[in-house]
């Protein structure tokens, strides 16, 4: 049991089941499942008419939140004020780039969650932000932060990854933008981002599915220029698993991911330790590789052509 004073968590935007997963993990911030750190104030956000998820589940989510202890504030700026770290957990992801410009000027650690932006450009505009605000910038995919991904990815350096997972689209979140930003957070993870000089050579749409269509499944095929490979599919029907196959010259390892509270820990672990810190807990290259990957791959799968990735 940790005797330090716990971090006070803001969360901006309550329409994810993040927001009440996040405040029961970490409790009281002493005894919780995660300790260091503790909901203590949020925002219940704006929802957008055309998002289901968001439209309709804000107002119960808030109660709940609420219930658990939450005060809740009527602007992202209250909550910002009132704590020492900040969560936007909309899981709209269209919503982030201004929720986060309206906290960013603060100063106080911001964590994105899962689905950072939509576009390179507002990636990149937001971490300019930051670093104008000196706003230190949290992100990731709580799958990367599981025990399952990270002892199968260390410390092998990884050539290959095969990933397989759910799907599933949203309004305003095609292709990879929902459920796939998963597996191209994992393949970012695996592999390491683009880089100056090694810009991924293109992004191919294997069999012509789509994420969110029931007639085939999805199969994108992601290369670097110096020969790593990320090879994502899935079905459109959602479960709570992602396997993947990680290969290295020293051998391969498999591994299965369950969604769920409990693969949530480790990212708030992590989180709590970069607030400690200062640090960030994913490097800025891989945050703005997964955003341009997803976007570069939403492309392909409208095409049905490779598309070059950026040369970050």
């Amino acid at each position: 049991m940790t005797t330090v004073a716990p971090i006070r968590f803001g969360l901006i935007g309550v329409d994810s089941p993040h927001a009440p997963s996040f405040t029961r993990l970490f409790g009281n911030g002493f005894d919780g499942d995660v300790p260091g750190g503790v909901v203590t104030h949020a925002w219940k956000g704006e929802p957008a008419s055309d998002f289901p998820l968001s439209r309709d589940r804000t107002d119960s989510f808030a109660d709940e939140v609420a219930g658990l202890g939450v005060t809740l504030c009527d602007s992202p700026e209250a909550v910002a004020e009132a704590c020492d770290a900040l969560l936007i957990v909309s899981s709209d992801a269209r919503t982030h780039p201004r929720y986060f410009e309206r906290v960013v000027r603060f100063g106080k650690p911001v964590y994105v969650d899962t689905r950072f932006a939509l576009s390179l450009t507002e990636a990149t505009n937001m971490l300019a932000l930051a670093d104008e605000c000196g706003t230190l910038v949290l992100a990731g995919s709580p799958k990367r932060f599981t025990q399952e991904f990270r002892t199968a990815a260390a410390p092998r350096v990884a050539r290959r990854i095969s990933l397989n997972g759910p799907l599933p689209t949203q309004p305003g979140h095609p292709g990879f933008a929902w459920y796939g930003v998963h597996l191209v957070d994992l393949a970012v993870a695996a592999l390491g981002p683009l880089s100056a000089g090694a810009a991924a050579s293109g992004v191919v749409v294997a069999d012509g599915g789509r994420p969110g269509s029931a007639s085939r499944p999805a199969s994108v095929t992601v290369s670097w220029a110096d020969g790593r490979v990320a090879m994502l599919g899935g079905e459109a029907e959602w479960s709570p698993f992602t396997t993947g196959r990680i290969e290295a010259a020293s051998g391969a390892a498999q591994f299965s991911i369950e969604a769920g509270p409990p693969m949530l820990a480790g990212l708030l672990e992590g989180i709590v330790e970069s607030v400690r810190t200062g640090s960030p807990n994913v490097p800025r290259a891989e945050i703005l590789s997964i955003v341009a990957i997803v976007e570069a791959a939403n492309q392909s799968l409208e095409s049905g052509l490779a598309v070059s990735l950026p040369d970050l």
